[in-house]
């Protein structure tokens, strides 16, 4: 018979040739695998949405989805194209090329993905309201933080009551704003309106990029190089 002395003597592996204890190790491993793959498909999606007209689509509009992806370390940013637009739209492209133009845009980009839903609705000859597109994302992704990209002038939209259910947008997704150089300054009636908003946005200052849809046009029409602009 083996003595006690001869069980210490016993390397560690000798108790694998035991098989409860390798179905108990293998068990455990295969729990753990799990166990770690549950935890990683439940963690919570930062998901950017960049929507607007892009009547072209330009490279600030790259610009500004790419200093919010590092900024707020998102997994992905959707470019949503409007379909018709809630507020009127001069000189409006169709919904068919500006959709095809934000593919090219962001093409070479994998965490940039384009969504056609508020075009689709256009075809319904449905209007494309923000709070719709953000309530339509909400079912779509789940567990998910929603941050919903805009410029300053838009957001001067939203504090004067231009986008539907204004005050409603903000329990819905974590709005960033970008400043512009040139926005226009809101008149007083609206400084107090926006000092309460400004505490529930995330407002981004350092971002200098001068490019407008509107300049583009005006360039093309003048015709005039857009090279360094789309």
């Amino acid at each position: 018979s083996r003595g006690l002395g001869d069980v210490y003597k016993r390397q560690p592996w000798e108790f694998l040739e035991n098989e409860w204890i390798k179905f108990a190790l293998i068990f455990a491993l295969f729990f753990a695998i799990v166990f770690f793959a549950v935890q990683k498909s439940m963690k919570e999606k930062r998901i950017g949405i960049l929507g607007g007209a892009f009547n072209p689509p330009h490279l600030a509009h790259l610009k500004m989805a790419q200093k919010a992806m590092k900024l707020l370390k998102l997994d992905k940013v959707i470019f949503i194209p409007c379909g018709l637009p809630a507020l009127p739209k001069k000189d409006l492209a169709c919904a068919k090329d500006r959709l095809e133009m934000v593919k090219l845009l962001v093409k070479p980009y994998p965490k940039f993905l384009v969504s056609d839903y508020e075009i689709k609705k256009a075809k319904k000859g449905k209007k494309s309201y923000t709070i719709d597109t953000i309530k339509y994302l909400k079912r779509k992704y789940k567990n998910v933080k929603l941050f919903w990209i805009i410029g300053e002038d838009s957001f001067y939209d939203i504090i004067r009551g231009k986008w539907k259910e204004s005050s409603k947008l903000f329990d819905l997704a974590t709005f960033v704003v970008f400043k512009r150089k040139n926005s226009k300054k809101l008149p007083k009636k609206y400084q107090k309106k926006a000092k309460e908003l400004l505490k529930k946005v995330i407002y981004i200052k350092d971002f200098h990029l001068p490019i407008s849809s509107t300049e583009i046009r005006k360039r093309i029409k003048q015709g005039k190089s857009i090279k360094n602009l789309v």
